[in-house]
Formats: structure tokens, C-alpha cells, sequence
């Protein structure tokens, strides 16, 4: 490895995923705007949910029917949600100090 590292790629990086999960972002608010959706920080479905992202990827389905995204993108969108849930708990992150608009993460 001859090239040195150049460390805005972890910048580079944040955006794309961020990119990436903002179709199936868009397409859970479209759904909840139409009350069929709990809200993502207290829907107990996220597991299930990855297991049929997983499954719709190993059979081919290379685009979700509603969000036009990579059944992948959706299945690491349902973990980070998981994660959300495990780590702060099921609580509106709007209402929290640390995710208000306008706070510095990380």
C-alpha cells in the first residue's frame, strides 16, 4: 500500500451512506404520513423486516418495489434502527438533547 491515506474519505464515506438511506428514509415517512407505519424509534418490526430485506437480496431483488433502493440499504437502515432502540431506548430522538436540530454529532 504505496498511496497515503487520505482521511476526508471518512467524510466521503458519511455522505454516501446517508445518501443511500435516505430512499428508504423518504419511503417510511410516505407510509407514516399515511398512518401505516409506527414511528421508526418505537416499531418492534425491524428485525423481521431485515430477514425479508435478506431474503428479497438472495433472491435476486436488486431494488425495493417502494423505495427504489437496494434491499440491502433497507436491511442496514431496519439495523441502525435496532441499534437506535438498543442504545437509547425507545424515545422520540426529536425529543432528545443530542439530536436536536443544530447539535454537533461526532
Amino acid at each position: 500500500m504505496s498511496e497515503t491515506y487520505d482521511a476526508s474519505e471518512q467524510n466521503v464515506l458519511a455522505d454516501v451512506f446517508a445518501y443511500m438511506l435516505r430512499q428508504p428514509t423518504k419511503d417510511g415517512g410516505h407510509k407514516r404520513a399515511a398512518n401505516v407505519k409506527r414511528p421508526w424509534w418505537e416499531d418492534d418490526e425491524h428485525e423481521a423486516a431485515i430477514f425479508s430485506h435478506l431474503s428479497a437480496w438472495k433472491h435476486g431483488v436488486k431494488e425495493d418495489p417502494d423505495s427504489g433502493s437496494h434491499p440491502l440499504v433497507h436491511l442496514s437502515w431496519r439495523g441502525l434502527a435496532i441499534a437506535f432502540q438498543e442504545t437509547y431506548g425507545q424515545k422520540d430522538p426529536a425529543l432528545m438533547e443530542m439530536f436536536k436540530k443544530g447539535t454537533r454529532l461526532g
